[in-house]
């Protein structure tokens, strides 16, 4: 097997780094640490995979002398091109089951294993298919992703419900203390689902995916899901399991509404935080008319206090919540102002942007 071609660093720097994402670090089968360079009718084409998703990336090259195709290691091929001087011409040469990668002043001879051995996925199943636009998918799963849970045995909290209908799609994650929900408008055209994206995959896309509102292929079947621009071909299993009512973990009730400046309670909930117990990580929310009082405190009887004003005209109220994911939903929020709403010391807080419904935040309580 031979092969060889030019490229510009800028061509194929950010496909040999988005596939790196994907590759299987932890070695168990070793070719799943490489990704696979195929070059052929003016583009190289990257692909890696660890299974469970992989990501197709293609590229525009300078020139090809001779078609052909190698897996080398992903981590050591994405790190090396990166580190080259941008806009400088790379020459790839496949000969003798060595990669020679060479620039400027720069040679290095890298170890391949054969093409023949990539485990590539294959989606032998009926998809239907339908274009969204890619920012509104991005900003869903940009939302949402952070209230995932990582190795909950739930195993399909470890993902993220993605739900088509009629002219909405619609994002929700939970770890079983915080739900996440985004939605944005969609012309779904005729395609239903309700599915459950793995951890991983969800984490990529929403770094892959342009922020522009290009249109996107989504291909949905029973076991995969997929994403196809012009330059991407990502697939994913979907996570086989019932995903919870998420409608019940809204609270019920007349909500008692509070407004505040998100970089005010952003600031004040830093400083508690440092005061915290490192394992609870809890903050006591204390209202009455017009005020917000912070409190937190730790095993070493340190703590912390601070009284910020605000907009509230409900009832006196004191409820506890996890510093953390007041952190998390406010790092997510893009308006000066933030809308909460409690329901009473046991029951969970709704955390929105006061103009919009698109994304809405619940979190549990604590006792604190």
């Amino acid at each position: 097997a031979s092969m060889k071609f030019t490229a510009e660093k800028s061509q194929i720097v950010d496909s040999l780094q988005n596939a790196a994402a994907v590759a299987e670090r932890r070695q168990t089968i070793p070719i799943l640490a490489n990704l696979r360079l195929k070059a052929s009718s003016g583009k190289l084409e990257v692909t890696a995979t660890d299974l469970e998703i992989q990501i197709k990336n293609y590229s525009d090259l300078l020139s090809i002398e001779e078609e052909g195709e190698t897996t080398v290691s992903a981590r050591k091929m994405s790190e090396l091109c990166r580190s080259l001087p941008d806009a400088e011409n790379v020459d790839f040469l496949l000969k003798d089951g060595k990669l020679t990668v060479s620039s400027k002043n720069f040679h290095g001879d890298f170890a391949t294993i054969s093409s023949d051995d990539f485990p590539e996925l294959e989606v032998n199943e009926e998809q239907k298919s339908t274009e969204i636009l890619s920012g509104a998918l991005k900003r869903i799963l940009t939302k949402t992703s952070f209230s995932m849970a990582s190795q909950d045995v739930r195993y399909y909290l470890n993902g993220l419900l993605l739900e088509l209908t009629e002219g909405e799609i619609k994002g929700v994650a939970t770890d079983g203390h915080r739900l996440a929900v985004s939605s944005s408008k969609a012309e779904g055209k005729g395609l239903e689902m309700r599915n459950i994206l793995p951890r991983k995959a969800v984490l990529e896309l929403a770094k892959l995916l342009p922020p522009e509102d290009t249109p996107i292929e989504l291909l949905v079947g029973p076991t995969y899901i997929g994403v196809k621009t012009e330059s991407l071909n990502f697939s994913s299993k979907l996570i086989d399991g019932k995903y919870p009512d998420y409608e019940k973990v809204f609270p019920s009730g007349d909500p008692l509404p509070l407004m505040v400046g998100k970089e005010t309670l952003q600031s004040a909930l830093s400083r508690a935080s440092v005061l915290s117990n490192e394992k609870y990580r809890g903050v006591r929310f204390e209202l009455s008319k017009g005020s917000l009082k912070l409190t937190a405190n730790n095993p070493e009887q340190e703590s912390a206090e601070e009284v910020l004003e605000v907009d509230y005209q409900g009832t006196d109220l004191e409820v506890g919540f996890n510093i953390g994911y007041l952190i998390d939903v406010l790092g997510s929020l893009e308006e000066d102002t933030v809308k909460f709403e409690f329901y009473g010391e046991d029951s969970s807080c709704v955390i929105k942007e006061p103009g919009s419904d698109k994304e809405v935040y619940v979190i549990m309580p604590m006792r604190l």
